[in-house]
This record gives C-alpha cells, structure tokens and sequence, in this order.
C-alpha cells in the first residue's frame, strides 16, 4: 500500500468573510487543508478539533480580538507547537510588541500581497516544520548519548595523548596513523571559539568540572563544522581520567541558522526586515546613550512604486525592490560613516515594509555628513532599471531623524523619521528632508484639518455661491460659476485654497465633489424655472473626478434628478487633468458631449498650452485666466496672449470667458478684444444663494 503524506493544516480566523474566501483561494493545494473561523471563540472550538499547523489569526475582531485568541490558543493542547501568524493592518511598534508578547510566531501587515502571501506562509510553514524536527531530534541525540559514545575521547590529564575512536580521526580530518595530542586538536578548533574550549579544559583539569559546550571545527578541507562537546570526569584505580562525546551538530545549525533567517530578513531582498531593524534601533539606541554619541535614522521610498505594480506586475515591482536595495547597499557601503560601524554594513539597510526602506548611520558628528550620504542615494536612482527590456525611472524620497535631537525611542524616531518622508514627498519627490517640530506641526494641522473635512462632508457643512456670468455687449447674466465654501464651525467661511489640496490627497474630493454638482444643478434648475431664464451653470472637476469611470453616470443622474436642461450645465476641466491620459480623456469628452452637456477649459493658457488638444477635443468654452487680465492695461504682453486667446477662440468657433475681471479699463480692452464674457469682482463677487436671488429679480 502507498504511503500518503499527511496534508498540513492550515486555520484561517477573520471575521470578514471576503478576506477568509480570498486567503483560501490563495493557499488552496493539494499539500494543504484549509479550515475557517469567523471568530475568536470559534478559533478555539475549530483549533481542538484540527490542531492546525498554522493559524493565521486577525488581530481586530469583534469579541476576542487577536491577541487574546492567541494567548488562548497557545494553552491549547499542541498550542505550543503550531505557528500563529498575525494579520494586522495595525503597523505601531508597540502592536507589534503587542502581538509577539502574546505568543505570536510571526505578523502579516495588511493589504496583503497575494503573490507573496502564498510563498510567506509556505516557508511559516517550513520554518516550524523544522523547528519541530529538531525539538524531536534533540531528544532522541539526548537518549542516545546516554547509553553509547558516538565519537568519543579519553584523556588521564597525564600525558599530551589522546585516546579516541576512529570516527574521530575523520571528523578532524588527521589521518588514523598519527598520534593524536590535545595541542593538535586545539588546532582544529575554530579561533574564535578555542578560549572557550581552553577555559572548560582547565576548569575539568584544576577543578574537576566536566562540561558540555558547543564550538566549531575547522577541518582539513576548510569547510566548519559544529560540535556539541560533553564530558564526564571519573577517578578510578587511583587516576583522574576525561571521557568526551562529539556529536556534529552542522545540520542543525544550519536548520536554526535558516530559521533565523525567515525570523529576521527579508526573503526578496534578502535585507533584515522590520522587527531585527527594531532590534537594531533599540541597541543603537542604548550604545548612542551610553556614550552620549548622535546617530541618524533614514526613512527612504520609492516615488510612485505603486504605479510601476499596477502597470507593470507585480514580478516586475519585485525586481525594482531588489535592485532598489542593491542600490542602496552600494551607497551605504561606500560610506566612510557607516565603515566605521561594529557590525555587517549590509545590516544598516533595512526593508521596513512594501517600498520603503530605513538606513541607521552610526557616529554622525556634523549634518553634512549625513546630507552627502542622501545626496549620493538620492543620485544612485537617477539612472534607469533595465527590466525585462523596459528602461524604467524611480526616484526616492528621503526622511532623516537625528538622535537624541529628534526622538529618544523606537517609535518617535520612526514616526519622526516619516513625517520628513512625507514632506519630501510634498516638496516634489525624489529629495530628502530634515525632521524638524514645525514639519510635524504641520503634519498635525494636516490631519486635524482631514478630520475636519469628513465631520463637514457628513454633516453638510459646505455651501456653494455663485458668481455671475456677463455677456460682454448686453451686460445681462447669462451664467453662473458655483464656487465651493466650507462654513467650518471655529476657523469661520473658508474658500477652497485652504482644503482643497487635502481633499484631493485624500480621494474626499470625490464625494464633495459629486455633492456640489447635485446642489448647483439643482439651484440654478430653481431660479431658471423662476425666472424663465435659461442661466448656464459652470462646475468644477477636479482631476481625480475626471479620471473616475463613474463621471458619466454621475452626470446622467445628477441630469435626470435635477430636470437641468444639459445644455445649460457648462463642466469646467483643467488642461493639465484632461492632457493626463488622452487615451481615457477622449472617450469621456465625447460621451459627455453625448449628454449635451458644454465643456469648458478652465485656467486656459497656464497648463500644457499645447495646440494640437484643441481639434481633437469637443470643447466649448475657454476662460482667459485672471494671470493675463490682472495687467492687461500696462503689460503689452498679456494684452497679446489674451487677443490671441480670443482670436483663436474665434476662428475654432469657441466662446471665451475672462475671469477676474476688477476694473472697467481691463473690461473695456477685453470688450474692444472681441472676449465674449467677463467674469470677476468688479460685476460681483461670488455670492451665497439669498443674496444672489435678489440680484437675479432685479
């Protein structure tokens, strides 16, 4: 009868019932058993039945969270032996703590990457598998020592011979003809580990202690082995004598070094992954403090990796992460700062998670020094990855702490560290910046002001005004641009060039910005039906609206709610958001075109100004910034853009609207230019919907 292998299992705990579907299609085998638990107090009940292999628990769960299953799970029979992995999408130090303090083998950071997580909780596996196995074969070497000498010395503490069985000869490497004498086996012994062996030696000589150590041996070949070394001393027939066991232990070792290994690097790139870099900080730490010495932390990432994965593949997103760390292994290694370092320079270079990486410079005694190693990082990327015949181009950005300046633990180093990665980033990309208490000052404000952005959106806090449109020769309204407002409930009416970067960064602009353009629609639909004028409405779209698949729909709906007649609803786009991806931007013109819906480029003249776009573009309407109208009157040269503006217009059969119009003399020449409509403070400043109704009677 064949022998079968018994399938591993492996217990799936979250709540969410999608991410338990998505871990089981991604581990599904036939080497594999998979069972499910919603719960904590189902993961226990699922646990006895099974006693899995592996157990990948969520760490937020209703009820019993994951760190309390795990603690529950590890008192469980066979608890001790199987590896429980946390998923989190938690990412603080102190979590993390958290979760190996509870018992937990190892942790999983969500999103999870489905490409890695099959290889990730494979080698879990393999790496418990192991442990196992030696835990087993420890106890069998144990018993079998006990009753029979596998490789085994004499010595009477007398004379410089030793008496020993042939197996040792080989293991040594010394042929069986020669004398073996306790000098030449010192020899054999690893130099780094012979002062221990010396030490035990004279403790069993003077004191009688015997021992039991492990040491390595460095045979004849080269090649090092690892021995486990026991004595035992005994007096008989009025003569001390030794008797030693030697039990090669290389596989082991090898078995515990690899281990090691999945515990403390990271399998892609083969740099120490985050919890031996928190090791590192943590000793970087306590030597910086007692020799009252200054260290700097780097916190690196990629410039829009994400892109190159979603694009790309992930295959190749891999191979940007190794090369990315080669990259900078060459640049730290080649620091005369981090030469200087007590330990391996590879382990200054730590991947902390997906695309970002920390580098830790020991015994920095000016800035500059550390601002030469960010140059010469910042440079190391500005060649091209040649991957699989694609030249492609990242750049870093780069954050830097200095301790004890910036931070005096792990965690505000870390934190602080990223704050000047983030401000990097805003700075443009592809720099490096400096921590420093108003950057995370600013951070703060950030965040209050995104949380005070989403309590607004869900409790209505915005308003929309409305700045009229004129026609240059009737001076009659004929439309109205409506204009976002926050009334914010302590920093009072806020205009949007104080949230509006933080609302698109944060993908909020998408639900402010649908609720403006039902509101406006709906508003100017009333005073249309009031006043039996078919007022034009503009509204704003921002670029990150644009680029959504929904657009087209939203409209249509907004349309068909409203009753808005399409062609009196004007959608304002700037150049740059409609040149991003000309092969999704035409499409979407057109079909909203299809719609009867205007289309206005707003801005005109300060984006890519490039021609060609025109003809290609159903648009209707281009608005004049108010950079060309401000000094129209005494600058020559923005009183030519703006004619040229108007006569190209003209001859494409488009309408031009001047924004920010303030006087009559900037009024008078747009008129005599042929401009079409004025838009600006001198007619009316943009105005709330009570203020704008009386305009409108009169």
């Amino acid at each position: 009868m064949a022998n079968t292998i018994k399938k591993q299992v492996v217990l799936i705990v979250d709540d969410d019932p999608v991410t338990r579907m998505l871990m089981t299609q991604s581990l599904t085998s036939t080497e594999l058993e998979i069972v499910e638990a919603a719960s904590g107090e189902d993961a226990i009940v699922q646990f006895s039945l099974h006693k899995p292999d592996i157990t990948l628990l969520d760490v937020s769960m209703p009820g019993m969270n994951g760190f309390e299953c795990c603690a529950r799970l590890r008192a469980l029979p066979k608890g001790a032996e199987c590896a429980i992995v946390m998923v989190t999408a938690l990412d603080d130090v102190e979590d993390i703590e958290q979760a190996f303090e509870s018992g937990a083998t190892d942790f999983i950071t969500k999103p999870l990457k489905w490409p890695l997580f099959r290889h990730r909780v494979r080698y879990i596996l393999k790496a418990n598998r192991t442990l196992q196995e030696l835990s087993l074969n420890k106890n069998k070497l144990a018993k079998a020592q006990s009753i029979a000498n596998l490789v085994y010395w004499e010595w009477d503490f007398e004379s410089e011979f030793l008496e020993c069985s042939s197996d040792m000869f080989a293991m040594l490497g010394f042929s069986k003809e020669i004398n073996l004498t306790v000098r030449s086996a010192l020899k054999k012994v690893h130099p780094e580990d012979r002062t221990k062996l010396i030490i035990a030696l004279k403790q069993a000589v003077y004191e009688k202690q015997s021992y039991d150590i492990e040491y390595r041996i460095i045979r004849s070949d080269g090649s090092v082995l690892f021995v486990n070394e026991r004595t035992d001393i005994s007096f008989e027939y009025g003569q001390w004598r030794i008797v030693g066991t030697l039990h090669d232990i290389t596989s082991r070792k090898q078995s515990e070094q690899e281990i090691t290994y999945y515990a403390y690097y990271d399998t892609l790139t083969d740099l120490p992954n985050r919890r031996l870099f928190i090791e590192q900080l943590e000793t970087a730490i306590a030597s910086a403090k007692r020799h009252q010495a200054q260290f700097a932390l780097m916190f690196l990432d990629l410039d829009r990796f994400k892109y190159i994965n979603d694009t790309y593949g992930h295959h190749i997103g891999d191979e940007v992460l190794c090369q990315s760390a080669q990259r900078i292994r060459e640049c730290v290694r080649d620091s005369d700062l981090v030469a200087k370092a007590n330990y391996d320079t590879d382990n200054r270079v730590a991947r902390l998670a997906g695309d970002e990486f920390t580098v830790l410079l020991d015994d920095i005694s000016k800035v500059e020094q550390v601002a030469e190693i960010a140059n010469r990082l910042i440079g190391a990327f500005s060649a091209p990855f040649f991957i699989s015949e694609k030249h492609l181009h990242i750049s870093i950005s780069v954050g830097i702490t200095l301790y004890p300046d910036d931070g005096h633990n792990v965690q505000t180093l870390l934190q602080h560290a990223d704050v000047a990665m983030y401000h990097a980033k805003e700075k443009g990309r592809n720099n490096y910046q400096f921590f420093s208490e108003s950057m995370n000052n600013y951070l703060k404000l950030r965040l209050e002001m995104e949380n005070d952005l989403r309590i607004a959106l869900s409790e209505q806090q915005f308003e929309v005004y409305y700045q009229p449109q004129y026609d240059a020769e009737s001076m009659a309204i004929v439309g109205l641009e409506a204009l976002l407002r926050w009334r914010h409930p302590t920093k009072g009416l806020l205009t949007p060039n104080y949230f509006i970067e933080i609302a698109e960064s944060t993908g909020l602009i998408l639900g402010i910005g649908d609720w403006v353009l039902m509101q406006a629609c709906r508003q100017v639909r009333q005073w249309q039906k009031e006043s039996g004028c078919a007022y034009r409405v503009a509204v704003n779209l921002s670029a990150s609206q644009f680029t959504q698949s929904y657009l087209l729909d939203t409209v249509r709906k907004t349309l068909d709610e409203t009753g808005l007649p399409p062609e009196t609803l004007e959608l304002e786009i700037t150049e740059t958001a409609m040149l991003k991806d000309t092969a999704e931007t035409i499409p979407l013109l057109f079909s909203l075109k299809k719609l009867g819906v205007r289309l206005a480029i707003d801005d005109f003249g300060t984006g890519y100004s490039s021609l060609s776009y025109l003809k290609n573009f159903p648009i209707d309407t281009l608005k004049i910034d108010r950079t060309f109208v401000e000094e129209i009157v005494t600058n020559s040269k923005d009183c030519a853009i703006a004619q040229t503006i108007v006569q190209l217009a003209d001859n494409l059969q488009l309408c031009t609207i001047a924004e920010g119009v303030e006087t009559s003399e900037q009024a008078d020449i747009l008129r005599k230019l042929g401009c079409a409509e004025f838009q600006g403070f001198y007619f009316s400043h943009p105005l709330p919907v009570p203020q704008l109704s009386l305009l409108l009677e009169h």
